[in-house]
């Protein structure tokens, strides 16, 4: 073997040591981070409750019969978050709402393990550690965190980022399979699995060692088509029709501002700031693209996924409530794939800087971790707070309804919208318990106020009312 040959076989082994010895290492401090931002969300919402939505669950749909599992719960087929709520309740009843709330964190916490390994992948160790532990506490998803209805949502994140990660390798059978099972399961999940099929028949369309596999897609898309056909568009319209020309105008609005708080989320930035900077990014990629230099395929495919979330969502939601595009449920899903279709591109850059460049982009993006952390830590205890005081109110709304003698103007058998009707609340009550106080975490449940208290007794009375 010649003398440079094998000096340069020496140099790239030598390096290549510590490069998998500082991964290891990212990777055990992560792992750790993970196990105590569990830890934290999970005792952060003990003394929560059931709220609004999850009452349909509760209510409507059984673990014992299929026919329940498929209908949609507005415009989404959610037959993988109705099984898993329905399995907890006929193993602890609702007298607790920590283990629902366990499953919820423990999804996210595998989404924020996703985006860890692929950052690693992409721009290496120490950024990937930062973004990783960001999204560990990503109090602009709040409602993705406090909330167990949200299992759904989370989980077809899970499972979208996993596939996004499988995608980065070469094709093979058990890659495909699970991609496959994996659309199936976010399809199932939310509408926002959508957005993840999308992602994918990009991604596939987009390599040339994929492309040939991009028929296998018909699966999981026809599968949700029958679904949609035989059941599934009883769902649709039931906030706003998507399919008028109204909804279509309010969308482009809808869509920008989603596109802002998702910066917004990772930066700190203020929305005209973060509109400005989501201009600019396109504007480089669309510079990048007119010199015919490469853009990664992830930047691609998540840069559309989060366009194309924020459009289905405007199709269906804009227009409801001012301020509908902040709701922190949707900031989650498009702030994670903003930060790994960014991730994506700066890992492309990588190999085209220099060693000092780079690390003036490393100090930059500290910089701008720093006012992003505070944002998201301040939002994580504000909605821990928001969920808190639902939780008083639920509990209120439930034991006027469970008082032994009902006012004559209320009727026993009305919905009172945040909870079921009062007949139906006792009929829960008798084989799962209710959650006026919880067995796991009673010494965190808050004594209800004199405020949610009126809110709750005008709620009983009729009054369209709530926290």
């Amino acid at each position: 073997m010649p003398a440079a040959r094998a000096q340069t076989l020496g140099t790239e082994s030598s390096g290549a040591g510590p490069a998998r010895a500082l991964d290891r290492w990212s990777g055990a401090v992560f792992a750790v981070l993970a196990a105590v931002a569990w830890a934290v969300l999970v005792w952060m919402g003990r003394g929560l409750s059931f709220y609004s939505d999850e009452w349909y669950f509760i209510a409507n749909r059984s673990l014992f019969d299929p026919s329940t599992w498929f209908p949609p719960h507005g415009e989404h087929w959610a037959t993988v978050p109705i099984v898993a709520y329905r399995l907890i309740m006929e193993l602890v009843g609702l007298r607790t709402y920590v283990p629902y709330l366990a499953l919820l964190v423990a999804l996210h916490v595998l989404v924020a393990a996703g985006v860890f390994v692929l950052l690693r992948r992409w721009v290496g160790p120490a950024p990937a550690l930062a973004a990783g532990c960001l999204v560990l506490f990503f109090g602009s998803g709040f409602e993705n965190l406090f909330w167990a209805f949200q299992i759904g949502f989370v989980a077809a994140t899970a499972a979208g980022v996993l596939m996004i990660w499988l995608l980065e390798g070469p094709p093979t059978a058990r890659r495909l399979v699970a991609i496959v099972v994996l659309l199936m399961l976010s399809l199932a999940s939310t509408g926002l699995g959508l957005v993840f099929l999308a992602i994918v028949g990009m991604s596939m369309v987009l390599r040339c060692e994929w492309r040939r596999y991009v028929p296998l897609l018909i699966v999981p898309a026809a599968t949700y088509g029958a679904w949609y056909i035989a059941i599934g568009h009883t769902g649709t319209g039931s906030q706003r029709n998507p399919f008028v020309l109204d909804q279509a105008l309010l969308t482009p609005g809808f869509v920008a501002e989603g596109i802002e708080n998702s910066i917004g989320a990772l930066t700190g930035l203020p929305p005209l700031f973060a509109g400005a900077a989501a201009i600019a990014f396109v504007a480089l990629l669309a510079v990048r693209a007119a010199r015919r230099q490469p853009i990664p395929t992830a930047t691609i495919a998540l840069g559309f996924g989060v366009v194309l979330q924020y459009t289905l969502i405007g199709l269906t939601r804009a227009g409801i409530f001012p301020g509908q595009s902040d709701y922190t449920r949707y900031t989650y899903l498009g702030g994670i794939l903003t930060l790994l279709a960014v991730g994506a591109f700066v890992g492309r850059l990588r190999s085209s800087l220099s060693p000092g460049s780079w690390r003036l982009l490393g100090l930059a993006g500290a910089v701008i971790l720093v006012p992003a952390a505070i944002l998201n830590v301040q939002l994580l205890v504000a909605g821990r707070d928001l969920f808190a005081v639902r939780a008083e109110f639920t509990r209120a709304l439930i034991a006027d309804a469970l008082a032994p003698q009902l006012p004559p103007d209320v009727d026993p058998d009305k919905s009172l919208f945040f909870v079921p009707s009062p007949n139906e609340l006792r009929r829960i009550e008798a084989r799962y318990g209710m959650p006026l106080t919880d067995t796991l975490a009673g010494d965190a449940v808050r004594p209800t106020s004199p405020r949610i208290k009126t809110l709750a007794d005008e709620r009983f009375h009729g009054a369209e009312v709530g926290p």
